[in-house]
């Protein structure tokens, strides 16, 4: 059951032959909080002055309360018998403003098979027992999701129930008492000196050469090398550093391009001496583009980075990940029908 927004009261006071605005803001504990605000006005010949800023700050506070009672929605007493699903949904509402577009992306995969489960089940959040969750964790697993993806779907939600019980709703987290699947170890695998000559070979003379071999060289993600600008290149230091990403992201089926100074982590902000043939790659292209942008409707948006198209449009993370997939699919077909 939702509360009834309450509403919010204020008066003028006089205290050393000033005007103040004395506010009382309901709280989510169904008290008070009194707020004192200076009007600037001395007592004598303002007092219907006051009136008048009195009533539109008033408006102004009850606007606020109300759009952050409609953020929180229930009042913590009744979050148990809400249902969980209902939860989810105002959860994800706080978020979409709260964490990067990456990151809601990554929520909102989680919630394709999350929330319909929930949803299905129709559980008050008092309802969501560790067996629920185990249950929901089984399914998982029989459906071929890697324990690592299951992980994820346990922390988002042992993230939904620790904010509201930060919030101040009476609730155990049941999730603390669920035991996560064991993760299998990790083996990496790196291509040998034969393997890395014949893909330099293979994507010679394509749009992603320049790309490849940056990959090869400094192991970055795709987001840090399309995030490369000029700037982060420091030709007299010989040095090449990494502080700015480019990615893109479906958000709502829409995906969008996003670029950030806000790295993985803050290890991910890192330089490193800048190998010979990347030197040279990058100080051809910068000749490229100074040849390029002499040619009518050259688009110069995106001159700050390192990796445009011919007509100056930031190659986008998408493009290099279904390039290099249609690529090589084509030539190992190639080679198959050859061999």
């Amino acid at each position: 059951m939702k509360r009834k927004p309450l509403r919010v009261t204020a008066t003028l006071q006089e205290k050393a032959n000033r005007l103040y605005i004395v506010a009382r803001i309901p709280t989510v504990d169904g008290s008070y909080q009194q707020k004192w605000l200076a009007t600037g006005l001395p007592i004598a010949g303002n007092k219907r002055r006051a009136k008048l800023l009195l009533d539109q700050k008033l408006l102004e506070l009850q606007s606020e309360y109300e759009r952050q009672n409609r953020r929180a929605g229930w009042a913590t007493s009744q979050v148990g018998d809400v249902l969980f699903v209902e939860v989810l949904d105002r959860w994800m509402m706080r978020k979409r403003i709260e964490v990067a577009a990456s990151t809601f992306e990554g929520y909102q995969r989680i919630l394709v098979r999350l929330r319909p489960y929930f949803e299905r089940a129709g559980l008050t959040t008092n309802e969501v027992s560790p067996s629920v969750i185990e249950e929901y964790m089984d399914l998982l697993l029989r459906d071929g999701l890697s324990a690592n993806t299951v992980r994820h779907h346990l922390t988002l939600l042992k993230t939904v129930f620790n904010d509201e019980i930060r919030n101040g709703a009476p609730l155990l987290n049941p999730v603390k008492c669920v035991k996560p699947p064991r993760m299998n170890e990790f083996s990496g695998t790196t291509y040998s000196i034969e393997q890395v000559k014949l893909l330099f070979d293979l994507f010679e003379g394509d749009p992603l050469e320049d790309i490849v071999h940056v990959a090869v060289m400094y192991g970055l993600r795709r987001s840090e090398i399309i995030g490369l600008r000029w700037q982060d290149v420091d030709f007299s230091a010989n040095m090449l550093h990494i502080r700015h990403k480019v990615g893109d992201v479906k958000v709502d089926g829409v995906r969008q391009l996003y670029r950030s100074d806000d790295l993985k982590t803050e290890a991910s902000r890192r330089s490193f001496p800048l190998a010979d043939d990347i030197r040279a790659r990058f100080e051809r292209r910068q000749q490229q583009v100074k040849v390029r942008q002499q040619n009518p409707g050259y688009d110069f948006r995106d001159r700050e980075y390192i990796f445009v198209d011919e007509n100056g449009c930031l190659i986008t993370p998408n493009f290099v990940s279904d390039h290099e997939q249609r690529y090589l699919y084509r030539h190992s077909r190639q080679r198959y029908c050859h061999g």
